[in-house]
């Protein structure tokens, strides 16, 4: 029996426990590509700008997610410190940079043994870059804060909520059954030239 393809924006569901199985994304490659480039481009500003400053009674206070990081490690919270660092700058930007080296090699239709490599392993690493956590703990601190200082919304906070909606995005347009495909066609076509 032959299998029809599934139209982006239908459902393949399990007929027994009525699990989603396959959702296709419309241009899953293009944006996929889009947003992983608009990451990588706000990658530097989300991380090493001042998020946000607080000015209680005059004093001023203000900070990076890189500053935050540094601040822990060097406090003696070594454990909390390395991890912040993995999971809020580390992971987040082999992910983004992996997925867009993926996608670009899938556009300009030279996926090769590496393309597959890569694809493997930021399917492996997905779940390990923890940016919206980060984001809750910023909104956190944001509502605990806000009757005992005034707080000014930097650059860097407005460039780490973008950031965080492009790995999102990007994750979420992701259509990793079109990308293997793709991948497979490609080595394929390329063996037999």
């Amino acid at each position: 029996m032959k299998s029809r393809p599934i139209k982006p924006g239908s459902v393949l569901i399990c007929p027994r426990c009525l699990t989603p199985i396959l959702t296709p994304v419309h241009n899953s490659l293009e944006k996929t590509l889009a947003l992983s480039l608009t990451g990588l481009f706000l990658f530097i500003p989300a991380i090493f700008m001042p998020l946000l400053t607080f000015d209680v009674i005059g004093l001023e206070s203000s900070g990076s997610i890189f500053d935050s990081a540094i601040a822990l490690i060097s406090s003696g919270f070594y454990f909390t410190g390395v991890a912040v660092l993995l999971t809020s700058i580390v992971i987040p930007l082999i992910k983004l940079s992996i997925i867009f080296i993926v996608s670009l090699q899938i556009y300009m239709k030279k996926a090769t043994r590496i393309t597959v490599l890569l694809f493997r392993l930021y399917r492996h690493i997905d779940e390990w870059g923890m940016l919206e956590v980060y984001m809750i703990g910023i909104l956190v601190t944001i509502i605990k804060m806000l009757h005992m200082a005034k707080i000014h919304y930097n650059i860097g906070f407005f460039c780490f909520v973008a950031l965080l909606m492009a790995t999102v995005g990007s994750s979420l347009f992701l259509d990793p059954n079109y990308f293997w495909e793709k991948i497979y066609e490609q080595r394929n076509k390329g063996r037999k030239l």
